[in-house]
């Protein structure tokens, strides 16, 4: 199984005529633009903002619908953008987080 990482669809609209990015799911969408490579070896999924968010809901339950999350081939959650990131460049090689 490949790693899942899910981000949110942006932008998304949370009230009447507010529209929103997600920063941490911005700094994802950043990182997948500067390592293309990385879309070879994992899922991408962006959904929508309303909750419940059915695929995370089946994947890691009702109560864990956070975003952005990365989901390991071990079925092991991470949730933070930035181990996120310096995860998938050390798993797949490119850039990283800088300190």
């Amino acid at each position: 199984m490949k790693p899942k990482l899910i981000v949110l669809k942006m932008p998304f609209e949370d009230g009447p005529g507010k529209t929103w990015i997600c920063a941490h799911c911005a700094l994802i969408e950043g990182a997948l633009s500067v390592n293309k490579h990385w879309e070879a070896d994992i899922e991408v999924h962006r959904i929508d903002f309303p909750k419940p968010r059915k695929m995370l809901v089946d994947l890691l339950g009702e109560d864990k619908q956070w975003l952005p999350v990365l989901i390991q081939s071990d079925k092991s959650p991470i949730t933070d953008p930035i181990e996120i990131v310096n995860t998938l460049a050390e798993q797949f090689g490119g850039a990283s987080v800088h300190p």
